[in-house]
């Protein structure tokens, strides 16, 4: 046998051999999934907490590691930005309406008023549902939306969790980005009008899914409707790549990239990368050109 004709044999082997092995996960046993190790582990209680601090809140979510698949699981995950999303909108001096108009006051005599007209807040790629739940809390009419069955079990637990504290429990739909007529019955049907606010939070990352995100984000927020775009998203492998998909926006929204007065004081949020000088997490909001 050749050099040449070996060299070929073995990167068949390779490939063939790379194609067949199963994921590697902490459930991956020699010939695949350790079905009982796996099931032991999805019995589990897993959950994080994260603490709203404008709102004096400490809440505790469920998520999960794996899918049943025995895949890592993304939809089960809390993402970076979505702390930070939820800490922005939670802020008493954000300057978005749509946060505004059901915060919840005390009065001098210490009694709890609930200002009227709620607002309609639609989150897109909801995940375990932090930032829905926060909006909740302000007295917002939250549409939380994924397109993961996943994320719609852990959003219904975490919700159902803190059903006492909210004025308006918070509703979790089946959305996949990019279904026009799925995005429009959402709105026909469910909203009954168009969202106030449509957020969303590390959304950006995964290339293939930007023009269906982008056409949807257009739908919900069409031309000459006065509704806001708020979107957090962590900065990763390629920046100039990522950032594209904002820019995208520029020729029918104004986009604002928000201050750092609203970031987290702290050493992480703060902090700017020396090649590109972000901060890690960015914020923008976008409005719909006159």
């Amino acid at each position: 046998m050749t050099s040449v004709s070996a060299m070929i044999l073995w990167w068949t082997l390779i490939f063939v051999a790379l194609t067949f092995i199963p994921p590697v996960t902490s459930y991956t046993i020699l010939g695949g999934i350790d079905q009982e190790k796996k099931d032991d582990a999805e019995s589990e209680n897993s959950f994080v907490t994260e603490k709203l601090r404008h709102l004096q809140k400490q809440v505790e979510l469920r998520i999960q590691s794996h899918e049943p698949s025995g895949r890592v699981s993304m939809a089960g995950t809390l993402w970076e930005a979505s702390p930070l999303l939820a800490d922005y909108i939670t802020n008493p001096a954000c300057p978005l309406e749509a946060f505004q108009r059901m915060r919840i006051h005390d009065d001098d005599d210490g009694n709890v008023r609930l200002q009227p007209q709620p607002s309609t807040v639609v989150e897109l790629g909801s995940g375990v549902g932090l930032a829905s739940l926060a909006a909740a809390f302000l007295g917002c009419r939250v549409f939380a939306t994924d397109g993961s069955p996943s994320s719609i079990r852990l959003m219904n637990e975490n919700f159902e969790k803190y059903a006492p504290d909210f004025a308006m429990p918070p509703r979790t739909l089946r959305l996949d980005w990019g279904d026009m007529d799925a995005a429009q019955s959402l709105i026909q049907s469910e909203l009954c009008c168009l969202p106030d606010a449509i957020m969303a939070s590390d959304v950006v990352y995964s290339y293939s899914a930007r023009e269906e995100l982008a056409a949807t984000i257009r739908l919900l927020c069409p031309k000459g409707h006065s509704g806001r775009v708020v979107i957090a998203h962590r900065w990763r492998t390629d920046p100039a790549d990522e950032g594209s998909f904002f820019e995208s926006f520029d020729d029918d929204f104004d986009r604002e990239e928000v201050g750092m007065e609203f970031l987290p004081d702290d050493g992480y949020h703060r902090t700017r990368n020396m090649m590109d000088m972000r901060y890690p997490i960015s914020i923008f909001e976008m409005r719909r050109k006159c």
